[in-house]
């Protein structure tokens, strides 16, 4: 295999050349950027990012995670790391990243990080990054306005020119990603960079300022100068729970990452994130020993690799040598102006921020503890936050599973289950958003529907609830009948349907939903679609009534009232 996979990198080399080229030159503002949000001198960002570059291609030859990921220093940790070096001093952090590592590797060895995604819900992860994002953002607004020459007047001509030009090149930027996001995603970083070096030739621009770390190898020995046993076990507590959540936190992102490159995979491969775990803790640990950072596959770094052409993960080793180049050479990042690298973080802060929004279609509950998940990371910090909010998650389950009837034997009984190898967190989500009560009728059905939860979607449907079948001639009168019909219809292939131009009514206390979808499935190896029209009567958050037909071809002529007889009209 590990030939097979070599020979397939050889044989896609351009492609992954061009594309690990791109994301190298996109992935050079991003680790500046986060490596001063971890205060972490920019040279161990970008050792961090080369050496993590090359473990990710050799462990692909082995144990395949994910193929166009591009791995570096994650965004979301930044705060975490800088509030670590604040806590045990840089001398003591390559001790913790090592502590982080061996956390990684036994979660990697058994496998564990099932149990790490049972117990902390995603949209609480939706959350703590919406709050990291926010932290990101606040620190990065001072380099939109800050000058090379202070007066006395705060707000002076140069202040002004640095904020009119800092408020057309964001705006710029978001336009230039909003339409290019898909087809070159790397185009906005390549367009901000290159016109604000060429604009600090003519005009004066505070440019980045980095110190000039060598490269050296050590121990990741702690440092306990000066205290007795007592503040040294403690010291040492402290690590171990830190590197915990370091490590957690990385696993959980990582999960999220993959979830997403294996959508935009050009062949459709699925990632194996115990594979990608492998790769990441090898990485982590190996950084120790140069005083390096913590990596993963970063999400708008494998999204530039892959959207650029990348097959395989050699695409990372082109990547690490744009950024060996900036390394031998980096004379190349005093020409960058600090209000170019501002609107980079802004933008990736508020796009932390912005995700949150995904968490909306899991109900009210899930989005109003989201977003007290960010304001607590926000004010209190990661660690404190999550496990603040992870503890308050816990006692309004408890809670209302004992006001449903659960006798508090029956709800350890539940969160023990759930932790079993063959239980199904997928179906449990689903479960908890069928009882939501303010999640739209329409949403929890295509969501069964698209799941083939045949169980989940009847409890959508009232007893005697009725359905006109697009393709059926038969009435079902009961939601036992319609039962039966969606058997038949689950046992094709990739069954799917997408809702569109879906409108909704009011009536003496009934909602209507009415709209189109596209139903599409695989017979013999080919797709088959049909679009449809649909309409559901629903009292109660139950469907009782549920039509749909076949939409019309275009071969169908439909008469005008012109055509009308004016005798017979009248």
């Amino acid at each position: 295999m590990v030939k097979e996979r070599l020979n397939e990198s050889i044989k896609h080399i351009k492609r992954d050349a061009l594309a690990g080229t791109v994301a190298g030159v996109m992935a050079v503002p991003l680790t500046v950027g986060i490596c001063l949000m971890s205060d972490y001198p920019v040279m161990t960002g970008l050792y961090t990012v080369i050496f993590a570059g090359v473990i990710s291609f050799v462990t692909y030859l082995f144990k395949p995670g994910n193929y166009t990921g591009m791995p570096g220093v994650a965004a979301g940790l930044a705060p975490a790391l800088a509030l670590g070096v604040h806590t045990f001093g840089m001398e003591n952090m390559p001790f913790v990243i090592l502590l982080t590592a061996l956390f990684q590797a036994i979660v990697w060895q058994y496998r564990l990080e099932r149990y790490i995604l049972r117990l902390v819900p995603h949209y609480l992860v939706e959350g703590l990054l919406a709050g990291v994002g926010l932290k990101i953002a606040l620190k990065f607004v001072p380099f939109l306005y800050d000058i090379e020459h202070e007066t006395d007047t705060w707000l002076n001509f140069e202040r002004e020119v640095i904020i009119a030009l800092s408020i057309v090149s964001f705006i710029s930027f978001v336009l230039l990603y909003k339409y290019y996001k898909k087809k070159m995603p790397a185009l906005p970083y390549f367009v901000i960079m290159a016109s604000s070096v060429v604009l600090s030739f003519f005009m004066p621009l505070p440019m980045i300022s980095i110190d000039s770390i060598p490269f050296e190898l050590a121990l990741p020995l702690p440092h306990f100068g000066g205290m007795n046993q007592q503040e040294i076990l403690f010291l040492i507590t402290k690590m171990i729970g830190f590197a915990m959540m370091l490590g957690t936190i990385d696993v959980i992102e990582q999960v999220m990452s993959n979830v997403a490159i294996e959508k935009m995979d050009p062949f459709k491969r699925k990632a194996d994130t115990n594979n990608s775990l492998l790769a990441i803790w090898i990485a982590n640990m190996g950084a120790t020993f140069f005083g390096g950072m913590t990596n993963l596959d970063g999400l708008a770094k494998s999204t530039t690799n892959t959207v650029a052409g990348a097959v395989t993960k050699l695409s990372n080793l082109f990547t690490a040598m744009v950024l060996l180049i900036v390394v031998l050479f980096p004379v190349i990042l005093t020409h960058l102006p600090e209000y170019a690298l501002g609107i980079i973080m802004v933008y990736s802060g508020w796009k932390m921020i912005a995700n949150i929004a995904h968490v909306r279609t899991e109900g009210r509950y899930a989005l109003i503890m989201a977003g007290i998940c960010g304001l607590l990371v926000f004010k209190l910090g990661i660690f404190e936050g999550l496990l603040l909010l992870l503890a308050v998650h816990a006692a309004i389950q408890f809670v209302f599973m004992r006001r449903t009837g659960k006798s508090t034997t029956e709800v350890f009984q539940l969160f023990k289950d759930s932790f079993l190898l063959n239980a199904d967190t997928a179906r449990i989500e689903r479960q908890d958003m069928i009882a939501e009560p303010s999640i739209p009728v329409l949403d929890k059905w295509v969501k069964a529907v698209n799941n083939h939860d045949i169980n989940l979607l009847m409890q959508i449907y009232s007893d005697d609830a009725m359905m006109i079948p697009a393709f059926s001639t038969r009435i079902r009168r009961n939601k036992y009948q319609i039962k039966d019909l969606f058997r038949d219809l689950f046992e094709k292939n990739d069954l799917k349907l997408v809702p569109y131009q879906v409108s909704t009514q009011k009536i003496d206390g009934l909602k209507v939903d009415s709209g189109q979808f596209k139903i599409k499935w695989k017979s013999g190896g080919f797709e088959e679609s049909n679009d449809l029209r649909f309409s559901f009567v629903i009292k109660g958050g139950k469907i009782i009534s549920h039509h749909s037909s076949i939409e019309p071809g275009d071969d169908v002529s439909i008469s005008h009232p012109e055509a009308y007889d004016e005798d017979f009209v009248a």
